[in-house]
């Protein structure tokens, strides 16, 4: 038993290392300002994980350009974490991406690609194993995600999610 344990500790430590965590930045890709709107997003989605601990996440048009996005994650331990922000798309080469900023930290932002298809919302966090510098303006960091999003490693696996309600037919 204290084998198996050990086993899976090491194993949670190596995921851990070879994967990174998503790019943070203190500036956005664009202004909110300028976002163009997507219906697609507004709802309840849910990423399943194993053992039954799936995460949610709902997603509210706030205004013309801006969403109220709540994430929902449920620990091993069944602690629950909630974290309330806005995000707001941008356009990168014809690709879609969230730009996230949690309510209670508003001066940092992750970002997420998506695509949605048939009510399957798939989102790619950028690496901060590659990205590895700061940047001072959204035009700065705009013109690195342009240039090097189609490189190997920029992003981490993706990660799936269901539209909760969503009939196969919509």
């Amino acid at each position: 038993m204290k084998r198996k344990i050990i086993i899976v500790i090491t194993g949670m430590i190596m995921i851990i290392a070879i994967t990174g965590c998503p790019y943070e930045s203190s500036v956005s890709l664009s202004d909110s300002c300028t976002s163009a709107s997507d219906s697609g997003l507004t709802g309840r989605w849910i990423f399943p994980s194993t053992g039954g601990n799936s995460d949610t996440i709902d997603i509210v048009k706030f205004n013309e350009h801006e969403y109220y996005i709540e994430i929902r994650s449920k620990g091993i331990s069944g602690n629950n974490k909630i974290s309330k922000g806005r995000g707001f798309v941008t356009l990168v080469k014809n690709q879609k991406f969230i730009n996230y900023s949690e309510l209670n930290d508003p001066g940092k932002f992750v970002f997420f690609k998506y695509e949605i298809s048939d009510n399957l919302l798939k989102t790619y966090s950028p690496s901060d194993k590659f990205i590895q510098q700061t940047f001072s303006s959204g035009k700065e960091l705009m013109a690195f995600f342009e240039k090097n999003l189609d490189k190997n490693g920029f992003f981490e696996p993706a990660d799936t999610a269901f539209r909760v309600g969503a009939s196969k037919k919509d």
